[in-house]
C-alpha cells in the first residue's frame, strides 16, 4: 500500500522513521459537520491502541505512533497514524490483477490465505471484537510470493460487543447501515439483529473471490443474488465446504471463525487452530510510574479524595441523564476521562460555572458509548433551553478538549 483513500482515512507512504524500515501513514479527516474527531476515528485508534505488542496479532494491523493534529513530524498536520507499510497492495487488487492463484496451483496459497484471514478474526471474536468492514480491499498483503500473509486493516467500524468492555448495553442493536454491500451479511442488509457471525459472512465472500474471482456488485440484494448463485456453482471440494459453512444465510448456522479453523483443510496442510489469545486491556498501558506509585497516598488524603468523587458523580449522573445516557458505562468513562482531565488538561472543571472541561468529557463518552448521540450542532443552538447545564457549550473548546483528552487518555477511550 502506498497511496489510496478509504471511506474514513487516507492512506500515504510514510517513509522512513529511522530504522531503514518504511511504515504507512493514515490520515483522518475530521467531521465535515463540525472539524471535530470522527467516531471511527476515535473507535479506530482507540481499539489498535490495545491491539498492540503483547496483545497484538500477526494477521492484524500493528499501530506504530498517532500524530495529532498541527504536529507535523510525518504529515501536513492532520490527525494520522502511523502503521507498517504493505508494499504489495492489498487483497482485492490482487485478485483483480490475477496475482491470486486460481484453480489447482492456487491450492495451498488460497488455504494458507484463508488461515490467516480466520485467525485474524477468531482473534478478534474471542475478545469479543466485531469488525463490521471485512472485505478484500481491507485485507493488505505483508508477503506475496508462493505465500500470500494476509493482514486485516480498517477497523473504524470495529468495537468491543460484549463482555466489560463492550460499547453498547446488552439488547442494544448494532448501526445496521454498516460495511460494503458486496460483503453485507443478509441479517445486516435486513436490519435485523446481529452479531460477530456478520463477519464470518464477510470473511466468507472474501474467499470467495479467491476462488473464482473479483465480485462486483454495489447493491446489497444484487450481491446476495449473486453470491448464492455463485455458491451453489461451486463444484464439491474442501475450499468449497469452508466457503459455504461461512456463507451460510442463516447466522445461526453459519460456521463460526473458530468452527472454520476446525475444519479438515487446515490440518491437512499442516495449518493447527490457534489457541485463543485474551487480550489484557490494562498491560497495554501499565508503566513504571503505575507500579511505584500504588499504595503510596495516606488514609486523609484517600478519604478526600473519594468525598470529591463522590461528589463529583452526583454531577456526572445529572448531567449524563440531562443529554439522555443510558448506558451504565457511559457514567463510569466519565469518571476516568474527568480524572484524566483533571490531572492534565484542567483542575478545576468541577465548576460548570466557569469550566466547560467537565461537559465535555460527558459528550465525548456520550459519543463513544451511547446508541443514540447527542447532536453538537442541536447542542450549540439549544442555548440551555433543553440542556440548562449545557448553556456555556463551546464548540471550539470542545474540539480543543476532545483532542487533549484523547492524547491524555493514551489515544484510547476504553475505559480501563
Amino acid at each position: 500500500m502506498s497511496s489510496g483513500t478509504l471511506p474514513h482515512g487516507s492512506y500515504h507512504r510514510a517513509g522512513s522513521l529511522g530504522a531503514g524500515e518504511e511504515f504507512a501513514l493514515k490520515s483522518f479527516d475530521p467531521d465535515e459537520d463540525n472539524d471535530t474527531l470522527e467516531l471511527g476515528t476515535l473507535r479506530e485508534v482507540s481499539i489498535l491502541r490495545i491491539l498492540r505488542e503483547a496483545n497484538g496479532h500477526p494477521n492484524i494491523v500493528s499501530l506504530v505512533d498517532v500524530q495529532t493534529e498541527g504536529e507535523e513530524e510525518y504529515s501536513d498536520g492532520s490527525f494520522c497514524m502511523i502503521m507498517p507499510l504493505y508494499s504489495h497492495g492489498d487483497l482485492g487488487s490482487a485478485i483483480a490483477k490475477g496475482l491470486v492463484k486460481q484453480g489447482p496451483a492456487g491450492r495451498k496459497q488460497r488455504v494458507e490465505l484463508a488461515h490467516g484471514l480466520l485467525t485474524a478474526v477468531a482473534f478478534l471474536h474471542d475478545n469479543h471484537i466485531i469488525h463490521r468492514d471485512i472485505k478484500s480491499a481491507n485485507v493488505t498483503i505483508s508477503q506475496m510470493n508462493e505465500k500470500i500473509v494476509p493482514v486485516l486493516i480498517d477497523f473504524s467500524l470495529a468495537k468491543f460487543v460484549d463482555g466489560e468492555n463492550a460499547v453498547l448495553p446488552p439488547g442494544s442493536t448494532h448501526t445496521p447501515s454498516i460495511g460494503t454491500p458486496t460483503y453485507t451479511a443478509p441479517e445486516v442488509v435486513k436490519r435485523e439483529p446481529y452479531g460477530l457471525k456478520s463477519d464470518c459472512w464477510s470473511v466468507g465472500v472474501v474467499l470467495l473471490e479467491c476462488l473464482i474471482g473479483e465480485l462486483n456488485v454495489d447493491r446489497d440484494k444484487a450481491a446476495f443474488s449473486l453470491i448464492e448463485k455463485e455458491v451453489a456453482s461451486l463444484t464439491d471440494s474442501p475450499f468449497a465446504t469452508l466457503v459455504r459453512g461461512l456463507l451460510e444465510p442463516d447466522a445461526d448456522k453459519r460456521s463460526s471463525a473458530r468452527e472454520a479453523l476446525e475444519m479438515p483443510i487446515f490440518s491437512k496442510f499442516g495449518l493447527e487452530v490457534p489457541a485463543v489469545k485474551v487480550v489484557n486491556i490494562g498491560r497495554a498501558f501499565e508503566t513504571d510510574e503505575d507500579e511505584e506509585s500504588s499504595g503510596t497516598a495516606d488514609n486523609k488524603r484517600k478519604k478526600q479524595k473519594n468525598q470529591k468523587l463522590t461528589q463529583r458523580q452526583k454531577l456526572i449522573n445529572k448531567l449524563c441523564s440531562e443529554i439522555g445516557c443510558k448506558n451504565p458505562r457511559t457514567r463510569l468513562a466519565v469518571e476516568v476521562y474527568a480524572k484524566c482531565a483533571e490531572e492534565t488538561i484542567d483542575d478545576e472543571l468541577d465548576d460548570i460555572k466557569t469550566s466547560t472541561t467537565l461537559l465535555d468529557c460527558v459528550i465525548i463518552a456520550n459519543h463513544f458509548y451511547e446508541e443514540a448521540m447527542i447532536n453538537l450542532e442541536e447542542l450549540v443552538e439549544d442555548n440551555g433551553e433543553d440542556f440548562p447545564s449545557f448553556v456555556d457549550f463551546d464548540l471550539e473548546t470542545y474540539k480543543d478538549n476532545q483532542s487533549a483528552l484523547f492524547m491524555s487518555m493514551d489515544y484510547c477511550l476504553y475505559i480501563r
